[in-house]
């Protein structure tokens, strides 16, 4: 047990001389943009281990003092972080540097741009609806002329693809036209919808295609 609390003060001493000799600094220094040499930078400078620092108005130099050992922090608004450290410098009482940042980058998320169209526009969009699909045979008089074709037009899984197709591209057109009208009126202060909320409000409203 003696031996154990001699080796715990041995232990300790040199814990306690170890962060005793390590040398304090001062770190002086200003900060400038690295794209823009003229901007005038409000310094702040940080001291990782302390928690304290400095905070300077736009174009002045910063000083704080600290550890060689630690390890400052230095921005400004708008800026990136860098951080500096002087443990593996030669040792002296104060270090000077003059510290380049570099502006952070903003993502901005996508936004999509809708032309409002006027109300003509949107009337003659409105009279081109309807299914664009045409029959080779489209009367009886037709059909009893080419019967084979009538059958295959009518009755093929290829040919009632093609309406399929027909029918929703229509459909499709038909929601344009709503988002177009929809616009208007938003711009008008008639309905408060976003573009996000077009489809919900035509799935509710379901207009037929006469009533639009």
């Amino acid at each position: 047990m003696k031996h154990f609390l001699v080796v715990i003060f041995v232990f300790v001493s040199v814990f306690i001389r170890a962060q005793t000799t390590t040398p304090s600094i001062t770190f002086n220094g200003s900060v400038f943009a690295r794209n823009d040499s003229s901007a005038l930078l409000s310094p702040l400078v940080i001291n990782q281990r302390t928690g304290y620092g400095f905070f300077g108005t736009p174009g002045s130099s910063f000083s704080v003092t600290g550890l060689q050992t630690d390890t400052f922090s230095v921005t400004s608004g708008g800026y990136e972080v860098r951080k500096i450290c002087f443990k593996d410098s030669a040792s002296k009482p104060a270090y000077t540097m003059r510290i380049r940042l570099t502006p952070k980058m903003v993502t901005l998320q996508a936004v999509a741009i809708y032309p409002t169209k006027d109300l003509r526009t949107v009337k003659d969009e409105r009279t081109q609806l309807g299914v664009r699909y045409q029959y080779q045979t489209p009367t009886l008089t037709d059909a009893a002329s080419s019967p084979i074709t009538a059958l295959y037009e009518r009755f093929s899984k290829y040919e009632k693809s093609k309406q399929l197709v027909a029918q929703l591209e229509n459909e499709d057109r038909k929601k344009d036209v709503l988002k177009d009208l929809f616009r208007i009126y938003v711009k008008a202060d008639i309905i408060d919808l976003s573009e996000e909320q077009f489809d919900e409000f035509i799935i509710f409203l379901n207009l037929p295609e006469e009533s639009i």
